[in-house]
């Protein structure tokens, strides 16, 4: 299982293979989307207020989910995809959501996250001509769409279980010598990145509305 995502790359780079994702949450078309903001600044506070409530705005609660730097929320990622190379950004991700990754161990007080992405298996089927294709360099064509990642954020307060959050991603890829002339389709699909970013954008807007 583990050599199956390797095959996807090389033939990737190598010969001709279409990659999309999909599953994973989509932004609502909507003209107002949600805010979330906070005033520490207690001058003027009811009339700023007042001002972010009218606009639509959510009001954070800071008694929950205190945003300084000894309260802020932490995160870890304790599993990812070994032949992913999306670690690093997806590190990034969560830290420009304000969030500080944990360097040793979990905070003993507060909040924090442990995210976990796990490889989400292919069809035996979608295997077996996969290797058939790459055994004949894709003259013969194969499709799979069914693997991907399973994500699951688990949110602690006080190194205690408060919630879990559940995501997946579906990966589809085409594989076949002939769609080299269309190997400029996979800028225009979903990207692995572009799949996980919108998985913590979702988990993020589902943190805050979850009132833990």
């Amino acid at each position: 299982m583990k050599k199956f995502p390797f095959l996807f790359l090389f033939l990737h780079f190598f010969y001709g293979c279409i990659i999309s994702y999909s599953d994973f949450p989509k932004k609502e078309k909507t003209s107002n989307p949600k805010i979330y903001f906070s005033v520490e600044d207690p001058k003027n506070w009811n009339e700023r207020r007042k001002e972010f409530l009218k606009r639509g705005w959510k009001e954070l609660e800071l008694d929950r989910f205190p945003q300084k730097n000894k309260d802020r929320i932490h995160f870890l990622i304790s599993r990812f995809p070994g032949l992913s190379s999306q670690e690093p950004e997806v590190r990034k991700a969560l830290s420009a959501k304000g969030w500080k990754e944990i360097e040793n161990y979990p905070p003993e007080k507060g909040y924090y996250i442990d995210m976990k992405s796990s490889q989400k298996d292919p069809s035996l089927g979608a295997m077996i001509f996969l290797y058939i294709s790459y055994a004949t360099f894709t003259i013969i064509p194969s499709y799979s769409g069914k693997d991907g990642a399973n994500i699951i954020f688990t949110v602690y307060k006080d190194n205690t279980v408060v919630k879990t959050f559940e995501y997946e991603l579906t990966r589809k890829a085409f594989v076949w010598i002939l769609t080299l002339p269309l190997l400029w389709l996979n800028y225009i699909y979903p990207s692995e990145m572009e799949a996980y970013q919108a998985v913590i954008d979702q988990f993020e807007s589902d943190l805050y509305s979850s009132k833990l």
